[in-house]
């Protein structure tokens, strides 16, 4: 896919973590990946495809049809604090929607995490269903 830069997220595969990242443009705090959205907007936005990169609106992150055949959802391992607080009753119904009420806590954010070792470590403290899952690629 490609994207102008107008998104509102971008959501990101890290590969380590077998799921995605999603950051959103309100949010100026580093990511595992060691970008921040800025950063990243430059990666994403222009035209051009990057593997593994898409910018996205915020309400498509609560859509079924979310990255459905890698998994929806689930494969949500870090979010900026920013998103996760401000759509907090959206994601909750999604989690209860994913079979998992309690995932909202599973997932790492900003005030959590800052790089991919923090977050593989939170994935496993909070057991994240996505080391579970099948590769993702």
């Amino acid at each position: 896919m490609t994207a102008c830069g107008c998104f509102e997220c971008i959501v990101m595969l890290i590969p380590e973590a077998n799921g995605v990242m999603v950051v959103s443009r309100e949010d100026t705090a580093m990511t595992p990946a060691g970008m921040t959205f800025s950063t990243l907007a430059g990666v994403a936005g222009g035209g051009q495809q990057t593997p593994g990169v898409m910018g996205v609106g915020k309400y498509y992150l609560i859509s079924p049809k979310f990255i459905y055949a890698d998994g929806g959802f689930k494969r949500v391992v870090w979010m900026s604090g920013t998103l996760k607080e401000s759509m907090a009753d959206e994601f909750k119904a999604v989690a209860i929607r994913e079979g998992d009420p309690d995932l909202i806590e599973k997932i790492a954010d900003d005030k959590s995490v800052s790089t991919v070792e923090e977050l593989m470590a939170w994935m496993e403290e909070h057991n994240h269903p996505a080391l579970t899952m099948d590769p993702i690629f």
